[in-house]
C-alpha cells in the first residue's frame, strides 16, 4: 500500500467517524469545567457553561401540584379502606339509629374530625389576624 492509498483510507475513516460520531472533538471545541458554588464565577470574554442539574426553586403550583398527587394518593387508599370494610355494623346517635358499612361509618368519622380541626385553624388565623391588624393600627399613631 502506497502512501497516496494510505492517506485516501485515513480521510475516508475521518469522514465516516466524523458522520457517525457527534461527540465534539475536544482540541476543536474546548469545554471549560464548570464553576462550583460560591467560587467566582469568569469573565465574559471567557465561554460560560451552564450548570448541569441545577436544581428548580419551589413554586406555589409545585406545591399545588404534589398536595394534589397526595390527595389523590390518600382518596385512593380510603376507597380501598371502604371497599375492605363492607361488613354492617348498627350506629346510634342520640335518638336515631341505622345500618351502615363499617368502612362508610368510619369515613363519616374521620370527616368529622378533620372538620373540627379545620374549624379549630380557622378561628386561630381570625385571632391571628385581629391581633396583628391591632398591633399594625396602634404602631401607625
Amino acid at each position: 500500500m502506497g502512501k497516496a492509498e494510505g492517506r485516501l483510507e485515513d480521510y475516508e475513516s475521518e469522514i465516516i467517524m466524523a458522520t457517525s460520531d457527534q461527540t465534539p472533538d475536544p482540541e476543536r471545541f474546548p469545554v471549560e469545567p464548570v464553576a462550583e458554588p460560591g467560587t467566582a464565577r469568569p469573565s465574559n470574554s471567557q465561554r460560560e457553561v451552564p450548570p448541569a442539574k441545577e436544581k428548580l426553586p419551589a413554586t406555589k403550583l409545585g406545591r399545588i401540584w404534589t398536595a394534589t398527587v397526595l390527595g389523590i394518593i390518600v382518596l385512593i387508599l380510603l376507597i380501598i379502606f371502604i371497599a375492605q370494610n363492607q361488613d354492617q355494623v348498627t350506629l346510634r346517635y342520640f335518638a336515631y339509629e341505622g345500618q351502615v358499612n363499617l368502612g362508610l361509618a368510619l369515613f363519616i368519622a374521620s370527616i368529622g374530625g378533620a372538620l373540627v380541626v379545620a374549624i379549630a385553624g380557622v378561628a386561630r388565623v381570625i385571632q391571628l389576624r385581629a391581633t396583628a391588624r391591632k398591633q399594625r393600627k396602634t404602631s401607625k399613631r
